[in-house]
C-alpha cells in the first residue's frame, strides 16, 4: 500500500510539472540570458534551473520549519543560476555581455541597485518593480577575471527574505 501511495505521489508531481509548464519569458522579472550560452562549454560550469513546481514543493516541505522562507518560495516562478570559469580571451566578451544586458534592462525600466567596477571585480544588480512589488532580480558578476555568475530570480520577491533564500540555496552573491 505504501508503494502504491508513493507511486501515486510521484505521478501527481510529474503531472503537475507537465500541466504547470509556464512560459517564463513572458514574466516581468525574466531576463533573456541567451548571450551567455557560448560560455557553457567552459571547463568549470554550474547551471541551476529551479522552476515553479519544484519551488512549490520545497515551499510546502519547509512550511513547518521556516514559514517566511516557505512564503517567499511559494511566490517565486523561477531561480536560474549560471556560473562558469573563464579564459583570458573570454573576459572582455563577458564584460561586453554584461554591459549589453545592463543597457537593455535600463531601457526596460529595471532599476540598477548595485554597480561595482574595480580592477578585479565587476558587479551589476538590477530589480524589476511591478505593481509595488519586486518581480525580478538579476545579478551579474565577474570576479578576478576568472569566474562569471549570472542569477535571475523571477516572481514576487520579498527582499527582506531574500537573504534566507540565499543561504538555503547557497548563493553567496545574494
Amino acid at each position: 500500500m505504501k508503494k502504491l501511495f508513493l507511486v501515486f505521489i510521484i505521478l501527481m508531481f510529474l503531472f503537475t510539472i507537465v500541466l504547470g509548464q509556464e512560459d517564463y519569458q513572458k514574466l516581468a522579472g525574466f531576463v533573456d540570458l541567451s548571450e551567455i550560452d557560448e560560455f557553457r562549454d567552459s571547463d568549470e560550469t554550474v547551471e541551476v534551473f529551479i522552476t515553479k513546481p519544484l519551488l512549490k514543493l520545497v515551499s510546502s516541505i519547509t512550511a513547518d520549519e521556516d514559514k517566511a522562507l516557505s512564503d517567499l518560495l511559494s511566490n517565486l516562478a523561477l531561480i536560474r543560476v549560471d556560473k562558469f570559469s573563464l579564459g583570458k580571451k573570454q573576459n572582455e566578451k563577458v564584460k561586453e555581455v554584461i554591459s549589453k544586458i545592463s543597457k537593455k534592462l535600463s531601457k526596460e525600466k529595471w532599476s540598477r541597485i548595485v554597480r561595482v567596477k574595480e580592477s578585479n571585480e565587476l558587479v551589476e544588480i538590477f530589480i524589476k518593480n511591478e505593481n509595488e512589488h519586486v518581480a525580478g532580480l538579476l545579478i551579474m558578476t565577474l570576479e578576478n577575471n576568472k569566474e562569471a555568475v549570472f542569477v535571475n530570480i523571477v516572481g514576487r520577491i520579498d527582499m527582506d527574505q531574500l537573504g534566507k533564500l540565499s543561504r538555503k540555496f547557497d548563493i553567496p552573491e545574494l
